[in-house]
């Protein structure tokens, strides 16, 4: 008899979907979306719809596997927790002796987890123990180092209140693959005669809808946005009542962007000057018109400048004020909750030194002194992160103890000395926010765990049973007691009652610069200048720049195990395949001073002409040659994010 459960998507995506996941005893059989969330109201994507099959697939891990033979060898058996447990244990305490609690570094990423099996016991864990710390830098810090500059605090707007917009501005967002709830509202708003202007290098679906799609070269963003805020002041465009209100630094801005005529940005960006015209008066005429930037627009040198230069837009137009306009990156500092509340521990050591994960291969190999373990999870790094190839050959180091924990057998997990079981969404607690919404959701197991597979919660108290602090009352208590205290730290009344009773809290929608009060005053250029274009830092004479999107297959790493070995293709134009010679389905090699990745080709006008593009996440035995676009990004970060810079990739490809 199967019987239908609610839950909730963790996976990477700003839209959270409620879930009814119908279930057989034991055995996920049907993953449907629910109404229960109005914003998603139903409508899923096939990467969590087709979950079970991960949670029950032949890639599972299924019990704790210590390496049997040298590292990378690929030899593991199977071992109890209790040996795993132990040993993990064992190294740690002997580290603490012989080299202190900062030669241990953790490595995760949240963006498909929520805060029971991110920031919570793990958190209290690594801090007990005086663990380094990991600046986890992949997505999001350049943004928000760029969005804090012009706004400071400023919550986003809420994404729904697209269905107020007149218009909407998708620059370097693409909902078909990421968010898919903003496409229908897209389609409805085009019906009543409302407007779109895209900005993004590919042809994404809802690009061939928009009333005007500009192309520009990835990197050149900063240079376009100024340039449409040069044309606002020359034109007359822009909202100089708002600005004298709200900006500091309107006059100096100004100033600085007459240089940024749309001649220069256009030669700059690849995009005709009357296109940069054209947008900017799209986006003067349409009221209220809100801005969606993605997260593509930040992950590159010129990352948290050009974030800057395209939200101040908003602000130069004056679409502010009002449901509908505005811009809406991640409402997730618009909850205004201290996870210090339930992460800080009593005892705690002194924090220890930092590793940025965008350079983590650097990390590893040059750290003085270096870090003699390395505890993943949530996260397949040796997939996922910038120099792919250092980032290897730290985790394959003889003299370096790294555990994996994870749902399925990752790239990652080929490099570890012991890998861990975990337990997936549906087999565990969760408490998750979204991130284009103002929403809590709280999902409770609809499966028990598969195998022996365990919780982070899970393993992380049984770590600290075996290093002496389990008993301690940060660590004595269950998922669901974690749960009660961090639903208790929330700025909501009730909070815990209301999410076990709803298992959904919705919170009020935040108008930007609107009647409720003052806002924080604009900096349009501040102590860093004007936002600055920088050229590229590395390779700079290679033709083509090597974009890694997510696509509507998968966001992150998650799903990719199921791909078919060897099968990864190179998205390439027509004006750049024909001089190479190469023809549909030709195999390739994309190539850089860093190393080659090899595919087949796939010859599209999706992509522009000097962008070449392969899928966000890949996992290695997808490519002939077991290595990802991550082979070909280098390491560098933004200046002021200090996160990756993944569309800095410049590289060449030929035949091969």
């Amino acid at each position: 008899m199967s019987l239908t459960l609610p839950s909730v998507c963790p996976l990477d995506c700003p839209d959270r979907c409620s879930l009814d996941v119908t279930v057989a005893g034991s055995k996920v059989i049907r993953i449907d979306g629910s109404r229960r969330f109005p914003f998603t109201d139903g409508l899923i994507c096939g990467k969590v719809r087709k979950f079970g099959e991960r949670a029950h697939g032949k890639h599972r891990v299924q019990q704790p596997m210590i390496l049997d033979g040298p590292k990378g060898s690929g030899r593991f058996r199977p071992a109890s927790w209790d040996e795993a447990l132990d040993r993990i244990a064992r190294q740690f305490r002997a580290i603490l002796d012989s080299d202190g609690s900062s030669a241990i570094l953790p490595v995760s990423y949240g963006g498909s987890n929520g805060w029971l099996t991110d920031g919570g016991l793990d958190e209290r864990f690594w801090a007990r123990l005086g663990a380094a710390g990991l600046l986890r830098t992949l997505c999001a810090t350049n943004a928000r180092a760029g969005t804090t500059a012009v706004y400071g605090a400023l919550p986003s707007a809420d994404l729904s209140d697209v269905e107020l917009a007149g218009g909407v501005v998708l620059w370097g967002n693409n909902p078909s693959a990421s968010g898919i709830h903003l496409v229908p509202w897209i389609r409805a708003l085009l019906a009543r005669g409302g407007k779109l202007l895209v900005v993004d290098p590919r042809r994404t679906p809802l690009a061939s809808l928009a009333t005007l799609h500009l192309r520009p070269l990835p990197g050149t963003d900063v240079a376009l946005a100024l340039s449409m805020a040069h044309v606002a002041f020359r034109d007359g465009l822009a909202d100089r009542g708002f600005l004298a209100a709200h900006a500091e630094d309107t006059e100096a801005f100004e100033a600085a962007i007459e240089t940024w005529s749309p001649e220069r940005a256009g030669a700059l960006c690849g995009v005709p000057p009357g296109q940069i015209e054209a947008a900017a008066h799209l986006y003067a005429s349409t009221r209220p018109m809100m801005l969606r930037p993605g997260w593509g627009l930040e992950r590159t040198r010129n990352g948290s400048d050009a974030v800057r230069a395209v939200v101040s837009l908003p602000a130069i137009f004056g679409q502010f004020g009002v449901r509908g306009g505005g811009w809406c990156f991640s409402t997730s500092s618009g909850y205004r909750i201290d996870a210090q509340k339930w992460q800080k521990v009593p005892n705690a050591p002194p924090a220890g030194r930092r590793a940025n994960l965008s350079t983590l291969g650097a990390e590893l190999e040059r750290a003085d002194p270096p870090y003699r373990a390395v505890y993943v999870y949530n996260c397949n790094p040796a997939a996922t992160v910038p120099d792919q190839a250092a980032v290897v050959r730290g985790l394959s180091a003889s003299d370096r103890f790294v555990v994996v924990h994870d749902q399925v057998w990752t790239d990652t997990c080929d490099l570890a000395d012991i890998v861990l079981p975990a337990t997936t969404f549906l087999e565990h607690h969760e408490l998750v926010r979204s991130y284009s919404h103002y929403a809590i959701h709280y999902a409770a197991p609809v499966i028990p765990p598969v195998g022996l597979a365990r919780s982070n919660h899970a393993v992380f108290r049984g770590l600290a049973d075996r290093l002496g602090f389990g008993d301690e009352p940060s660590f004595a208590v269950t998922e669901i007691e974690l749960a009660a205290q961090i639903a208790g730290t929330l700025p909501i009344p009730d909070a815990w009652e209301q999410l076990q009773e709803k298992r959904l809290i919705e919170l009020a929608h935040p108008v930007q610069y609107g009647p409720a009060g003052p806002s924080a005053p604009i900096t349009l250029v501040g102590e860093r200048g004007l936002p600055r274009y920088r050229p590229p830092p590395s390779n700079a004479d290679l033709p083509l720049i090597l974009l890694s999107p997510a696509t509507a297959r998968a966001i992150s790493s998650t799903g990719y195990e199921t791909f078919a070995a060897g099968s990864a293709t190179l998205d390439i134009s027509p004006e750049d395949a024909a001089p190479r010679g190469i023809v549909d389905g030709a195999p390739v090699r994309v190539f850089s001073p860093l190393g080659e990745v090899h595919a087949r080709a796939a010859i599209t006008a999706i992509v522009r002409p000097g962008v070449v593009s392969l899928p966000k996440g890949l996992w290695r035995s997808a490519t002939p040659n077991g290595w990802t676009s991550n082979r070909l990004i280098p390491a560098h970060v933004d200046e002021h994010g200090a996160g990756a810079c993944y569309n800095d990739a410049r590289v060449e490809v030929a035949l091969r």
